[in-house]
């Protein structure tokens, strides 16, 4: 049985380290009618030397918006309240343990991370489901993922890595590529800014729409101004609902309102059979 997509909507780090607006995030997007928050478990310590970027700049917007052991415990004690799934970005090999004993299910990966095999293998030892994006990643780095996955559950997500995406580079065709390749499960990580992008990837088959979340785009922080504000998510819940109806079933037996029209219609011009 076909099954609603799921709707996720990705904290990142518009939270800005603050619980409170983080719990406010999570209670908005259950009210309007989110499956599912993301936050990001990264911890800023482990941060690469080897960053071409400005470190200490990174390491500092990183460290200020850096969950805690006891932040994830009541966050996804908040969830619960709220009724919404909790999930979370893993983005180093020291970080799985912790993870893992939160009893998640499911776990995503980061699109810098599609191709790093020692990752991808330590959670798929850990979790039941792995969701990936595939941002900035090869042909062949995907092909190689989804071989390396094998009969785990998984889900690929199409993501286009420019904050925001431009409609016009969203290439939501190779939704089906990845389907091509072999990924049983796919989805779609929307950078757009509207919901125009999420909305036609709905009709593509996908299982989860992953969407950037802000209660205000003039907060401070980089993700802020591309983000989803909870009435635009409210509408791509309304679409996906709708959209669920217009897709209906894969072979449907004819109604009963066709079987009559069949005796009106068909032989009226006389047999052409």
């Amino acid at each position: 049985m076909r099954k609603l997509i799921k709707i996720v909507a990705d904290l990142s780090s518009n939270h800005m380290g603050d619980m409170g607006l983080a719990k406010q995030m999570i209670q908005k997007a259950a009210a309007v009618g989110v499956d599912c928050i993301k936050v990001q478990s990264w911890q800023a310590d482990k941060l690469s030397k080897n960053f071409p970027g400005n470190y200490k700049s990174t390491y500092e917007r990183h460290k200020k918006t850096e969950l805690s052991d006891e932040d994830h415990y009541e966050l996804i004690d908040w969830c619960k309240i709220n009724d919404i799934e909790f999930l979370t970005t893993c983005f180093d090999l020291n970080r799985v343990n912790f993870l893992s004993s939160l009893g998640l299910k499911s776990i995503k990966i980061a699109s810098p991370d599609c191709a790093s095999k020692k990752l991808i293998k330590k959670l798929m030892d850990h979790f039941e489901t792995i969701i990936i994006s595939t941002g900035m990643s090869t042909e062949e780095e995907i092909k190689d993922t989804i071989k390396l996955l094998g009969n785990h559950d998984y889900i690929m997500l199409h993501c286009i890595s420019l904050y925001p995406t431009p409609l016009n580079k969203c290439n939501l065709n190779r939704i089906n590529w990845l389907k091509k390749q072999g990924a049983k499960r796919v989805g779609f990580s929307d950078h757009s800014i509207g919901i125009e992008a999420s909305i036609a990837a709905m009709s593509m088959g996908i299982e989860v729409l992953e969407k950037h979340m802000t209660i205000d785009r003039k907060l401070s922080g980089k993700d802020q101004r591309m983000s989803t504000t909870p009435d635009e998510f409210m509408k791509i819940c309304q679409w996906r609902d709708l959209c669920f109806k217009i897709l209906g079933q894969h072979n449907p037996s004819l109604s009963e309102k066709e079987l009559e029209l069949r005796k009106v219609y068909i032989a009226k011009w006389g047999n052409n059979k």
